[in-house]
């Protein structure tokens, strides 16, 4: 174990070090740190306490060496709860032996594609239930079995059960000819698929050379072949309720080649019976084994200590008791005293000082794996939280966020809602909470658990401790309450029901709904109390854990729940998240109004198209009297300079809808208004809206946000495809596709989906603009918010400010990935809500309403109406994937060609990706020194690699990434890398072609391309464009360079030359050069050509020539310039005479790269010009431009970068701006370092 693992944990509350030149609260928290802004973050301080004497590991993060599984985990040890009891656990086993602890859960986790396959014709399952009071009068396992049809049928089937593991009855015996189970039913649009050959139309490429396509068939697509088995439901009745401790299931049929259960359920009177150990909470850490094992505590800080409590349940007999500075190396102190006592009170002879506490443990009293719930150490030293102070009232709002909030956890709490809000109530014992943020956020935020993000050590943290209802608590200051004062709350998870002083005062429904509350009668001048009851999603589902091989089954039973954040049960690209993301995620405040109130204010706006010189605003917004009086007042208004007042008589408590417009206020008709467009298409100007309530002159209410001047328009035409593959992973595409327009001009959506922003929701505004900056950065004009995942207003005015549109999903995933919504009204509440809540932005492009699927038909029908109704001008469509658009990758990396051929290059494509492999230095701090090696392989499978989503898949797994084939790719590349740092560095290469491809392969018809994904939610080896700690590496400029307005490339498929134009207008008298060049740099062949290209146009400009005299490798390099020399478009590419081999260049002789480099600090950034010479006779390959600190040495980040991962001919000078914030440099100089491939 090594320090890197404590250290990125304990980062999160600390003040880095090094960075003492200028005061803390200018600079960001650190690379990987979120929320990055100090002024953004309400976690609490962390700060020495050497004075009071204490148990200084109460609620410090532990680890462990093993644990049984996901529940009694190390974290328990320090939770302040003691358990004396036996903790409930499963165990699974066939006639092979015991299942693996990620595959024990399968069988609950309601989830029918979480399948355990056995093989044999002669098997058996048993399920050995400890400690667990599973009471049943029916039990129904679930399952297929495929059979080889040569051979004859006949079955049996048996279930048994043990109270006490030693006798055995029989529950049932079944026998039977012919094949057991139905017949298969084989999903449409699934399995293996070859091309659909049809006629195809003509190419809508502009070709200035005489092209005659050849008769090249579509390549063979693979979509996971899938085992075909008869589906069985094997159901036993009992004669009354029983309580059993095993069970075993028995399977015999001569004809059977393997069976696959998926789930096994108990039923009572009817209900079903929980059945994970993590529905019952036991504060527990249980080892995997018996032999060596430990568990060690962090303190944050040193500590000195003289005593040492441990409370067992399967005690130690025999080991030690260790300490360490640096959890590397360990000093032993005192030995385990031994003996049956469940209690060992350790005086330790003299006073120990260390950071870490270890016991190592040798011997059980049992021989069964140790059991200890919980660990003390007192002393004094360590770490505490120091709450934030909240921050003061400010506009007529106070925000309740820092200050006071305490959490627990529901099961340690006494007392009603209403005695926990009332003030005096004692909440000792209670954390410290972060608000907003979620409750493994804030028991993060005060070191009780380490950083999951890191390594493995989200198996550190207990599954059925987060799975619980919680309380928080808060006791605040009003210091000028209104006539009228209103708690409101942005965002909280799954559902909530809030008190304040004493009274309860409402509820809130689903993790995307506002709560809005008249508190006007229950606030004091004062202190005030509150608390909020945090009910957990009633289907949390089960762990899922990524290994080496694969990723387990995506999404699952939380689908039932929605709206929620579905993805944190575990997908392909995140891990299950302890708790589910439970919690305040969002902001809590208290608004002082008077008495009318402006609710849902909404701006759209109309041009006469295709006239763009003038636009109508309309204007819809409700007015609410509060009052039992008639209220006579004047909205007045404004957009941007237009100003606009309209007197109003409100009926006692009425709600009234105004609707205004330019017939009736003529100051809403804007004569050339400045518009809003995506990136590359125009500048995305914002005017400044705002809306009061006056009465007698006093303003009562005031809302003011931006607006944009736009109009989106949509088109669903028939076509005829013109090539390439038809047939998807969701079946035929159909001859429709939709056109998105803004403005009239035609939309082209380049960019990628988004899971979170961040996996525990940290990202604030600070984070949101980075990442969406990012993507402007990379010429990308959209980003999907994937099964609506994100619900912060920073994300959408971030998108508003960059000109990124935004492709809106509600929340339902795959119909494989989850079962539709349980309580609909609940959900469209929370779409209706949601809607209103993010309409004004001008970003928003398309609403979705189902990934790779549609909505149940009511759902469906609601959310159309709802859009055409709440948000007119907007354009709904049910499927993500099929119909008018298509989907559904593929997700691995394939050759640069395949892009060009591949499903969906006629269409708005919306998830098509490849694994993205960080660079060597964000691997480390996502890794740490101890994890890093080896890669993960099939010769040396590295687990934490595949937590880490780089999943081989193959026959042992299932992963879509299948990032074997990025190891084939870059093997065959260059070789096979000797460690992480040469894998790092080799797999940009493939990163940058790969990526550059998926986009330069929609050409032919320039449709919208969505990579799965564009942003990482977390430290993850796939579907990224730039990693967690915000470091672009090279598929960022793969995509910077393919999503250009105006972009010369070369196209694989006809092996020629093109211009593509995709939105900067009509363009003459332009030139296109492209040249081969061997890799030594020498000259082979040139080519130019003098062309004309309209906006939203293709044009072929020659084929390239093959000379005899090319090297090995090869270089293309391409160039487009206009008539006045000026280039607005280069290229380059590398080739092998034998296709994806680079290894001659291998032999390439280092090069030295002339730098001329300067820094200049302007107001809160800092720019930097790099002018590069390569001066050898030798090319230089694959450049990497590195800023750093002068003084540290450690990489900045976030950095903005003109152009990276290049290369320069010999002879060749670029030049490169280069730009990042002064927060961001902790003070330091930013230095530049340039790296590359042969430097």
């Amino acid at each position: 174990m090594r320090i890197e693992k404590i250290m990125v944990f304990v980062s999160v509350g600390l003040l880095l070090a090094g960075c003492g030149e200028a005061p803390s609260d200018k600079y960001s928290r650190g690379v990987g740190i979120y929320p990055g802004n100090p002024d953004e973050t309400f976690a609490p301080e962390l700060v020495e306490d050497n004075e009071t004497y204490r148990n200084v590991a109460a609620l410090k993060a532990a680890w462990h060496s093993s644990s049984y599984d996901y529940n009694l985990t190390a974290q328990l040890v320090t939770d302040g709860v003691i358990s004396t009891e036996e903790p409930g656990i499963i165990n699974v086993s066939t006639q092979n032996g015991s299942l693996k602890k990620n595959e024990r859960e399968w069988f609950f986790d309601d989830k029918p594609d979480s399948k355990y396959i056995v093989e044999g014709n002669d098997i058996y399952l048993q399920f050995d239930f400890d400690n667990m009071d599973i009471e049943t009068d029916k039990i129904v396992l679930r399952g297929d079995v495929v059979v080889d049809s040569q051979k004859l049928g006949g079955y049996e089937v048996a279930a048994y059960a043990t109270a006490d593991g030693v006798e055995w009855e029989e529950l049932n015996n079944t026998k039977g000819n012919g094949y057991l189970g139905a017949e298969p039913v084989v999903m449409r649009g699934r399995g293996a698929r070859s091309a659909v050959k049809a006629e195809p139309g003509a190419s809508p490429v502009i070709f200035k050379y005489d092209y005659k396509p050849t008769a090249e068939e579509p390549p063979m697509m693979s979509f996971n072949n899938r085992r075909v088995g008869r589906p069985l439901t094997y159901e036993v009745s009992l004669k009354s309720v029983k309580k059993y401790k095993s069970y075993r299931f028995v399977f015999k049929m001569n004809a059977a080649k393997d069976w696959a259960f998926h789930t096994l359920d108990f039923y009572k009177d009817g209900s079903l019976v929980p059945a994970l150990p993590s529905t019952s909470f036991c504060s527990v850490w249980k080892s995997a084994s018996a032999d060596e094992e430990w568990i060690y505590v962090d303190l944050g800080a040193p500590a000195e200590y003289d005593k040492i409590n441990l409370y067992w349940i399967n005690k130690a007999i025999k080991g030690v008791i260790q300490a360490s500075d640096d959890a590397r190396i360990w000093t032993s102190i005192v030995d385990l005293p031994g003996g049956s006592g469940k209690k060992d009170v350790i005086e330790l002879d003299e006073t120990v000082r260390s950071r870490f506490v270890r016991l190592l443990l040798t011997e059980s009293e049992s021989g069964a794996p140790y059991q200890l719930s919980e660990v003390e150490i007192f002393g004094r030293g360590g770490l505490v939280p120091r709450p934030r102070q909240a921050p003061i009232e400010s506009d007529s709002r106070q925000f309740l966020s820092g200050g006071n909030w305490k959490l627990q956890r529901a099961s340690l709490v006494n007392g009603s809602g209403e005695t926990i809000s009332r003030i005096g109530y004692s909440d000792n014992g209670w954390i410290p909470a972060t608000v907003p943020g979620t409750v493994l956020a804030s028991y993060m935020n005060i070191g009780a658990v380490p950083d999951p993000n890191f390594a493995d050590n989200q198996l550190q943290i207990s599954e059925s401790f987060f799975l619980s209802d919680f309380w928080y608590r808060n006791e605040f200051i009003v210091t000028n309450p209104a006539d009228y004062v209103f708690l409101n709350f942005d965002g909280i998870n799954w559902k909530a029901n809030v008190f304040l002083n004493g009274q309860k005062i409402g509820k809130i429904d689903g993790a995307f709904m506002r709560g809005k509350f008249d508190v006007s009668k229950q606030i004091v001048k004062g202190k005030n109390a509150i608390a909020i009851q945090i009910v957990k999603n009633a289907h949390p589902g089960a762990i899922k854990e990524q290994t080496a091989y694969s990723t387990d089954q995506n999404g699952g039973i939380p689908g039932a729940d929605n709206p929620t954040f579905h993805a944190t049960i575990g997908w392909d690209w995140i891990p299950t998240i302890r708790g589910r993301n439970i919690g305040i995620w969002n902001d809590v405040f208290l608004t002082y109004n008077g008495t009318v109130t402006i609710e849902d204010p909404f701006v759209r706006t109309e041009l006469p198209l295709p006239d763009t010189t003038s636009a109508d605003v309309f204007i819809d917004l409700t007015l609410k009297n509060h009052s039992d009086n008639e209220v006579k007042g004047m909205l007045k208004g404004s957009y941007g300079e237009a100003s606009f007042q309209q007197a109003v008589t409100l009926l006692p408590c009425e709600e009234h809808l105004v609707k205004l417009d330019a017939t009736r206020i003529p100051e809403l008709h804007l004569e050339n208004p400045k518009l809003w467009w995506p990136k590359g298409y125009g500048a995305p100007h914002l005017y400044d809206v705002e809306f009061c309530f006056e009465v007698d002159g006093k303003v009562t209410d005031r809302t003011s946000f931006k607006s944009g001047v736009r109009q989106m328009t949509y088109s669903e035409d028939t076509y005829k495809p013109s090539g390439g593959l038809a047939f998807g992973s969701f079946g035929q595409s159909e001859p429709r596709r939709l056109s998105l327009f803004i403005n009239g001009r035609r939309f082209i959506g380049f960019g990628g989906n988004w899971g979170f922003g961040e996996s525990n929701l940290n990202y604030r505004e600070r984070e949101y603009d980075i990442a969406v900056a990012y993507h402007a950065d990379m010429n990308f004009t959209m980003i999907r918010n994937w099964v609506g995942q994100i619900g912060d207003k920073e994300f959408y005015e971030a998108c508003d400010r960059h000109g990124i549109m935004v492709w809106q999903d509600f929340w339902l995933a795959n119909p494989v990935d989850g079962p539709n919504p349980y309580y609909t009204e609940m959900f469209n509440a929370n779409a209706c809500d949601y809607l209103k809540r993010i309409r004004n932005h001008p970003s928003i492009g398309i609403y979705v309403g189902r990934n790779e699927g549609n909505p149940p038909a009511g759902i469906d029908d609601y959310l159309r109406g709802l859009v055409s109704r709440e948000h007119p001008g907007l354009y709904y469509i049910s499927n993500s994937a099929m119909g008018v658009v298509s989907g559904g990758g593929p997700y691995r990396a394939l050759s640069p060609k395949s892009y060009f051929q591949s499903y969906g290059h006629d269409k708005f494509h919306s998830e098509r990706g490849m694994p993205n492999v960080m660079n060597y230095e964000s691997m480390l701090l996502t890794f740490g020194t101890d994890k890093i090696e080896p890669v993960n392989t099939s010769e040396t499978p590295n687990p934490v690699y595949g937590l880490h989503d780089y999943t081989l898949g193959g026959g042992k797994g299932s992963s879509a990434q299948a990032a074997s084939s990025f190891n084939d790719m870059i093997e065959k590349a260059f070789g096979r890398p000797r460690d992480a740092k040469q894998f790092a560095e080799w797999a940009q290469w493939i990163n940058y072609d790969g990526y550059r491809a998926i986009f330069e392969g929609r050409s032919e018809h320039r449709r919208g391309m969505l990579l799965w994904m564009s942003h990482s939610a977390w430290p993850s080896m796939v579907w990224q464009t730039y990693d967690y700690y915000f470091d672009p590496n090279a598929a960022y400029f793969g995509c910077k360079k393919a999503s250009e307005p105006l972009h010369i490339q070369w196209n694989p498929l006809r092996d020629d030359i093109e211009v593509v134009n995709y939105h900067a207008f009509d363009r003459t008298g332009l030139t296109a050069t492209a040249s081969l060049f061997n890799q030594d740099g020498t000259l082979q062949w040139t080519r130019e050509t003098k062309l004309d290209i309209k906006e939203d146009q293709t044009v072929a400009c020659f084929p390239l020539e093959q000379p005899e005299t090319l090297s090995d490798t090869y270089f293309i390099k391409l160039s487009l310039t206009d008539s006045d020399g000026k280039q607005l478009s280069d290229n380059f590419y590398w080739r092998g005479k034998e296709d994806g081999n680079y290894k001659s260049l291998l032999q390439l002789p280092k090069v030295s790269v002339c730098k001329n480099v300067t820094v200049k600090k302007t107001g809160k950034e800092w720019l930097i010009r790099a002018v590069l010479k390569n001066e050898a006779r030798t090319p230089a390959l694959m450049l990497r431009l590195k800023v750093a600190g002068e003084k540290s040495g450690r990489m900045l980040l976030p950095v903005f970068y003109s152009d990276n991962y290049f290369s320069l001919l010999p002879g060749e000078v670029k030049e490169v701006d280069i730009r990042l914030y002064d927060a961001d440099t902790y003070g330091e100089k930013p230095v530049l370092e340039v790296l590359g491939f042969n430097l």
